[in-house]
């Protein structure tokens, strides 16, 4: 019979595992990388439309962002749902507040395209089409925040026209406005069009308003052609800017993660055990017998392991079976051929559910010459499994609300909610700065909350089979893990949707509400009673001198298999037999084997292990298997050494 605490930690391994691939999934999907040449796919001119106009006005504000209005109207040769417009994100780019008007009315549709590399705003219908000579009027306006420049703090680089567009431009113009005159233009210094840089006094230039706005008058533009416009400003007139909704992010999560500190430490205070050292079993009240008097009784090994961890495990409900057998209900008679269970004498147990599982042990047993019933181990496998899920039920059900304070505990199930709430809202909701669009992808910010859950309620239920060193090593491993995946989810939002340090803010709130989460417990007083004595016997089993183990062998010479079950829900079976190695122990009165020899503890060992195994053992149903495959791709225009750009196409 595998130890509890064995299988809490290969559970909290394989949470800990999930956890990291999580983690490095998350760091995969964000690290797609900037290089943007592959955007353009194979520069083929679309000759199924062309842009009759084009206009373009841009506004420089002091804080290196500007705001863009492009005025374009489509004429269609071939039958078309409408046309798409991209803006690239990929080198520090955000685009806030992005709105499109059309002519005749379309719908628009704002998406993250090209592994978030750009927005793209995809006007028209699924349902309705433009044929050959009708026209489109579209007016795309937007908030554009670009990084500073890597030459320079005081550059403004911008392709006013990018070169994604798919089809000629018969007449475009470009009106630029700066926050102050631009320093006398150097070599690297100007405009291009179409990869050109003109001359100074080209008479498609005009410079107006004191030198602050460039009107540009284009003319005919060819497909995948741009206009580039780059100048710097004088020293001290462009500042940094600070995001404006970081506030929120911070109020809302300081108070999230400030309430949850305050609940565990005010409310969720538990009071301090000290455990009471006993050789055997603790007592418990059974409850009053026919006479009126209590009636006490040593706890059952099942209900010791429900209580040390709040769960009651298939090797909680099959230690019962050695319990039997030491308390002289049953023999254990191994054979040749297999197992064999026989019953000695009648249960006298308090509890329903012992008594239902041990007739239903015995239910199908076979008389015996003796007078006796026997039934054999491989009779029972595969068929006795549902018994031990019926007795575990009702030991749960005999202690449900009797060790937590079920306030705090709702309470603790709330806080976790709000913090898988909080970032998941964060995650959808803040793709509305763009536009009119939704980041459900965003949604994956709720998961830390729920793998804290997960790990956080396995530490707490195996806290007290854990030693101190290791207690303390999963808690502050769980803490760094759910904000290292915290952190790792928020990569799931484009980059451009959330600032770094709105990410680390909400990764922090976020992540430490949901590692304090599952912490926030409060023991009844009758569960702290009961813990100080499983706790002090515990302790015993676990750091008995070995005089002290010879004494009581002197004393009952089956103390050791009495204690047995009790030690295989403790999680501290090991222990118990190496504590033994060197004490000779009679065999136990309630075990026979056909190999005869010296009797090995080890055997017993072995023997609990096989017999949960096949009492518990559930068989396989078939089952059938699918298959599924997706795909799908996208692409957009982009510039080069300049922000912005992008362009756009048909579809």
């Amino acid at each position: 019979m595998a130890s509890n605490s064995k299988k809490g930690t290969a559970l909290f391994a394989v949470l800990f595992i999930i956890a990291i691939s999580f983690f490095f999934f998350c760091l995969f999907f964000s690290c797609d990388g900037n290089n943007s040449d592959d955007l353009y796919g194979t520069q083929i001119e679309d000759t199924g439309m062309r842009f009759k106009s084009m206009e373009v006005d841009i506004k420089w504000n002091n804080d290196r962002s500007c705001e863009i209005t492009q005025e374009i109207e489509v004429e269609f040769f071939e039958v078309s749902h409408g046309i798409f417009v991209d803006i690239p994100v990929n080198s520090g780019e955000k685009v806030r507040d992005l709105k499109v008007k059309t002519s005749p009315l379309r719908d628009c549709v704002l998406s993250h395209e090209s592994s978030n590399r750009i927005v793209r705003a995809r006007i028209g219908d699924e349902d309705r089409y433009f044929s050959r000579g009708d026209t489109l009027v579209c007016t795309v306006t937007y908030n554009y925040l670009t990084p500073k420049h890597s030459r320079g703090d005081d550059i403004l680089a911008l392709m006013a026209i990018g070169r994604g567009w798919t089809c000629r431009t018969e007449n475009a113009v470009v009106t630029m406005t700066y926050p102050a005159a631009p320093k006398d233009a150097g070599d690297e210094y100007g405009i291009w069009i179409a990869g050109e840089k003109i001359n100074d006094g080209d008479s498609r230039v005009a410079w107006l308003n004191d030198n602050k706005t460039v009107e540009i008058r284009v003319g005919e533009l060819s497909a995948y052609s741009g206009v580039e416009i780059v100048y710097e400003m004088p020293k001290g007139v462009l500042k940094t800017r600070i995001d404006g909704e970081i506030w929120i992010v911070f109020v809302v999560g300081v108070a999230l993660i400030g309430v949850a500190i305050l609940v565990k430490l005010l409310i969720a205070r538990n009071k301090p055990l000290t455990p009471i050292v006993d050789y055997y079993p603790p007592r418990i009240n059974t409850g009053d017998g026919e006479d009126g008097e209590p009636r006490i009784k040593r706890m059952l090994p099942v209900q010791m392991g429900k209580i040390i961890d709040d769960n009651c495990s298939n090797d909680d409900v099959t230690s019962l079976i050695f319990y039997w057998a030491s308390k002289g209900f049953l023999e254990i008679d191994e054979r040749e051929d297999d197992t064999y269970f026989i019953k000695n004498k009648r249960m006298s147990a308090v509890t329903g559910y012992e008594r239902r599982m041990f007739a239903k042990l015995f239910q199908n047993a076979v008389d015996r010459e003796d007078g006796r019933q026997e039934v054999s181990l491989v009779s029972l496998t595969g068929k006795f499994s549902g018994a031990v899920t019926e007795c575990a039920a009702a030991v749960n059900k005999e202690y449900s609300g009797k060790l937590y304070k079920r306030g705090i505990s709702s309470l603790s199930a709330f806080i976790s909610v709000l913090a898988a709430a909080f970032g998941a809202c964060m995650g959808v909701l803040t793709s509305l700065r763009v536009g009119a669009m939704f980041n459900l992808i965003g949604l994956a910010c709720a998961v830390p909350a729920a793998i804290s859950a997960a790990i956080g309620t396995l530490i707490s239920k195996y806290y007290f089979k854990l030693n101190k060193t290791k207690r303390n090593a999963f808690i502050i491993g769980h803490f760094v893990l759910i904000l290292a995946v915290s952190f790792a989810v928020t990569l799931v939002v484009p980059l451009d949707v959330m600032g770094w340090l709105e990410r680390i803010v909400l990764a922090v709130t976020m992540g430490g509400t949901a590692a304090i989460a599952p912490f926030i417990r409060v023991r009844t007083p009758e569960y702290n009673e009961m813990l100080n004595s499983i706790l002090g016997f515990r302790d015993f089993l676990r750091d008995a001198e070995k005089e002290k183990l010879e004494m009581l062998i002197a004393d009952d010479p089956q103390y050791y298999y009495d204690i047995l079950p009790y030690a295989n829900v403790l999680g501290v079976s090991d222990i118990w037999k190496d504590k033994f190695k060197d004490i000779a122990l009679a065999p136990p009165t309630y075990y026979r084997s056909y190999r005869g020899g010296v009797f090995d503890i080890f055997v017993i060992h072995s023997l609990t292990r096989s017999v949960g195994s096949s009492l518990t053992y559930v068989p396989k149903s078939s089952g059938g298997s699918f298959s599924s495959h997706s795909g799908g791709g996208g692409g957009g225009g982009f510039s080069g050494g300049s922000f912005g750009g992008g362009g756009g196409g048909r579809w």
